[in-house]
């Protein structure tokens, strides 16, 4: 991706104009108008099982850097006021996106929360001091950078912002994974960083930043292109929506306590500590 398409990708969030609870999700996931109940369902569930990995024993003030519309954001904040009263933590989410459209929306839907504010900015030049969060929260971001120096230089300000022993969250799409090789041999598309990179290289990325990686949770272990793909063709090809079936019971029965296995995910959110 070069500069003229990360411009092109902030004129499409910026033009956005739908809203309402389900319009969130849609937005938040690009999925179109007509998506199904059970693909938003879905959807939801991994956004729920996304906000816990990321945001679980958060404390102090975290930064959620790219937070688009709020979802991953607002899904924390509802967690947390669900814990009993002696389990909570005295939590502060500064939400940060390139999009001014999408953080207006942001703020809107937290608008009765004092517990979030708002800030525009990039990942590759935060506005914040150094050593000013204990955790920070990437998103869906690095794998949306024009080239593997910005992608690094988004580490090395997560690094900066985070106080000693803070905790970075970030995922990337894994270049090896099934799903992703399927992509590039049967479909020809171009796999490359920052946007596919292979579980070492990331980890190599991190270690070079100044992170040890402590966890990991792998997300879409579809047999080959998912819904979006295949949405004219699903009544004939997967009419039950196996492949989501699939994923969402592989996600949830079988990988809790697996490190290994995902690894093997399409998308991998990985949890490390400033060291």
């Amino acid at each position: 991706m070069d500069c003229r398409l990360q411009k092109e990708e902030l004129e499409f969030w910026e033009s956005q104009k739908r809203c309402g609870d389900e319009m969130d999700l849609k937005l938040a996931r690009d999925l179109p108008d007509d998506t199904p109940d059970f693909i938003l369902k879905m959807m939801g569930d991994f956004e729920n099982e996304v906000a816990r990995f990321c945001f679980s024993g958060a404390k102090g003030r975290v930064l959620d850097a790219g937070c688009g519309n709020g979802n991953l954001l607002l899904r924390a904040l509802k967690n947390e006021n669900n814990k009993a009263l002696g389990e909570r933590a005295a939590l502060q989410i500064i939400g940060m996106d390139f999009s001014g459209n999408m953080l207006g929306r942001a703020a809107l839907r937290a608008a009765e929360d004092d517990r979030a504010g708002f800030l525009q900015g990039s990942v590759t030049s935060l506005p914040f001091r150094d050593l000013s969060f204990d955790r920070v929260v990437s998103s869906g971001v690095l794998t949306c950078l024009p080239n593997t120096e910005a992608a690094a230089k988004a580490l090395q300000e997560f690094y900066r912002v985070l106080k000693p022993e803070g905790v970075l969250v970030v995922d990337f799409f894994s270049r090896i994974s099934h799903y992703t090789l399927i992509r590039k041999h049967l479909f020809r598309e171009p796999i490359n960083p920052p946007e596919y990179v292979s579980p070492a290289e990331f980890q190599r990325a991190l270690e070079r930043a100044g992170f040890a990686v402590l966890a990991c949770r792998g997300f879409d272990f579809k047999p080959c292109q998912g819904y979006l793909f295949l949405s004219r063709w699903r009544p004939i090809i997967d009419p039950g929506y196996f492949q989501e079936r699939l994923s969402s019971f592989l996600e949830r029965r079988v990988l809790p306590g697996r490190p290994r296995l995902n690894l093997l995910g399409y998308r991998i959110y990985v949890k490390c500590i400033r060291k």
